[in-house]
């Protein structure tokens, strides 16, 4: 069996196809790689939000009037702030702390929020 070779138009049907697909695809590829960025900034402020929430619960530095910070060289561009307020369940008086971070990102900053509850210092 003897192959014809391909003809002219079946040539330029297959660059139309290769000229439109390649961009869609890449465009998809660049839209992937800019989400995972966005997500790991993400990722990276909650998680610094959580280890410093959880040291100024063990340490009671919730208490102190010193509610904002950075993470110093190792997270660049990252910072915290903490908010607290009074919160009562029934006669327990308790104070809720806000625990704010915000870092770079991809589209502006990124900012993730944690909460939690402690008990009220009794004087």
């Amino acid at each position: 069996m003897k192959r014809r070779p391909f003809t002219l138009a079946e040539v330029l049907v297959a660059v139309l196809v290769a000229a439109v697909v390649i961009p869609v695809a890449l465009r998809a590829l660049m839209t992937v790689a800019m989400l995972d960025e966005a997500d790991t900034y993400r990722r990276r402020a909650a998680s610094l939000a959580d280890l410093k929430l959880r040291e100024i619960v063990v340490t009671g530095e919730w208490a102190d009037p010193e509610n904002n910070g950075d993470f110093g060289e190792d997270y660049p561009g990252y910072t915290w702030e903490l908010a607290s307020d009074e919160w009562t369940a029934g006669e327990v008086l308790l104070r809720r702390l806000d625990l704010s971070v915000q870092g770079p990102g991809r589209f502006g900053p990124t900012t993730v929020t944690l909460t939690t509850l402690v008990p009220e210092l009794q004087e």
